[in-house]
């Protein structure tokens, strides 16, 4: 009887052989037909809470900005950890040094960042009735917008900051941010990007990057 299962099994290499070769062939094709899948399973467990830096995380964000060339893919969705993973590798060198422990928070158009902020360099006048009664660090809150600024650079736009449960108005918002950051003019933080994005779109289930500008 062995000598029966032979063919079954020389038909069944052949038949396994043709699906590695068509996956093969057909790889650009089954991409986009499983990359939304994906993405719903990535927005489901990433949804819902605060994001943190981290060096994996960070590598797969560029990963799948890389697949936006590599893959020909139209868009990528960034959990709320790689999206802080790219904010706060791309923040300006001294930007980063005066900042600690950054978490974002995704919300509709807006991310929200906080961390604890070095307040050493922040002028009295800024502080107003403040001065004199912060820590060396202390725990901020910052919102606003993300914006394209040109190829592999963006801008944080803050429009609104909370500090010690206060939060200022969107000038003086704007007026303690560019004060504490280096690099930062009008509240707009300036933001090195991976090249090869040329829209995004921000949701609280997560960060879409495109490959064009959405219509």
């Amino acid at each position: 009887m062995r000598w029966l299962l032979l063919p079954l099994r020389m038909i069944g290499l052949l038949l396994l052989a043709a699906l590695i070769s068509g996956a093969w062939l057909f790889r650009r094709d089954l991409y986009r037909i499983v990359r939304p899948q994906v993405a719903r399973v990535s927005e489901a467990l990433g949804a819902g809470g605060p994001g943190r830096p981290g060096s994996a995380e960070l590598a797969r964000a560029r990963d799948k900005v890389d697949s936006l060339q590599g893959w020909s893919a139209d868009s990528v969705l960034l959990t709320a950890d790689e999206m802080a993973s790219l904010v706060a590798a791309g923040l300006p060198a001294e930007a980063r040094k005066r900042l600690d422990s950054l978490t974002l928070e995704l919300g509709e158009e807006r991310v929200i960042v906080s961390a604890r902020l070095s307040t050493r360099q922040i002028p009295a006048d800024v502080l107003g009735p403040l001065a004199g009664a912060l820590e060396p660090w202390e725990w901020v809150s910052a919102g606003g917008t993300v914006e394209l600024a040109g190829p592999g650079r963006a801008e944080w736009r803050v429009d609104a900051l909370t500090l010690r449960g206060f939060t200022l108005p969107e000038e003086a918002s704007r007026e303690l941010v560019a004060r504490a950051l280096p690099g930062v003019r009008d509240g707009a933080v300036p933001l090195t990007l991976p090249r090869g994005v040329a829209g995004l779109r921000i949701r609280p289930t997560g960060v879409a990057l495109y490959r064009k500008e959405p219509g």
